[in-house]
């Protein structure tokens, strides 16, 4: 097969169950690497033809990974975005200065970057 390998490549290849802990890309491409596996042996791949399966699953799987990661980057900067209005907001409403509404737009038209 290709050269690449996975962290799992090797209890894939011998086709045991997959291991606790693994998140749902590594448990999708777990399975379909252990079934590129169990094809080449049974002969229904050839090994260009399960290399080649191989790879593709690897994009896949990268594709997920990074789209996984902007997800969270995402669900990161939403959460802190929250918070900031919220704090901004308790401000205005407790003293409701022309700075302290001021503030609060900054946060919402993202011009102010929440830290919080």
């Amino acid at each position: 097969m290709s050269v690449y390998e996975f962290p799992w490549e090797q209890l894939a290849r011998r086709g045991e169950e997959i291991p606790e802990g693994l998140g749902l890309a590594d448990q999708w491409a777990y399975l379909a690497v252990r079934s590129i596996y169990a094809d080449y042996r049974a002969k229904r791949l050839t090994r260009e033809q399960a290399s080649a399966e191989k790879m593709k699953i690897r994009r896949a799987y990268e594709d997920a990974l990074s789209a996984m990661r902007l997800q969270d980057k995402l669900i990161a900067h939403h959460v802190r975005l929250i918070r900031a209005a919220e704090q901004a907001l308790s401000a205005v409403r407790k003293d409701p200065t022309p700075e302290n509404a001021l503030r609060l737009c900054d946060i919402l038209d993202g011009l102010e970057r929440p830290e919080v």
